[in-house]
């Protein structure tokens, strides 16, 4: 994750930001939080990255903020899990959510996200 911010011209820097697990900045500045897990800190530069990606900026419209957060996780899941390595993943552990997140190193939020995300698109290609 740390090359792609850096091949995309982003800086990273970690400061303590209490709860939360990173920021993304306008100027190309993503923070994250040191003092949370290595595993919190991947899937949030993921995320903030998605946020540097899709151009967005800090709003306090709650229907765009909530818009950002779920295209940010969006990209952020895409980033992080491929789909031979989910169906592999899947295959040993099954598909508790839980499991998968585990085995494919990323967070369970990030799994569920991954899921509607993929499930959605067979089901439109099912339909049409």
């Amino acid at each position: 994750m740390l090359e792609i911010a850096r091949r995309q011209g982003l800086r990273v820097a970690w400061r303590d930001l209490g709860r939360r697990n990173g920021e993304y900045h306008s100027s190309g500045l993503i923070l994250l939080n040191p003092r949370k897990t290595a595993l919190v800190q991947r899937v949030t530069l993921a995320h903030e990255l998605g946020h540097a990606a899709h151009g967005h900026a800090w709003t306090d419209d709650t229907a765009v903020h909530e818009r950002q957060e779920r295209i940010a996780d969006q990209h952020a899941a895409g980033l992080l899990i491929r789909a031979h390595e989910y169906a592999r993943a899947e295959a040993l552990v099954g598909p508790h959510a839980g499991a998968l997140a585990r085995e494919l190193g990323v967070t369970r939020h990030i799994v569920e996200v991954w899921r509607l995300r993929h499930t959605a698109g067979r089901e439109t290609r099912r339909s049409a």
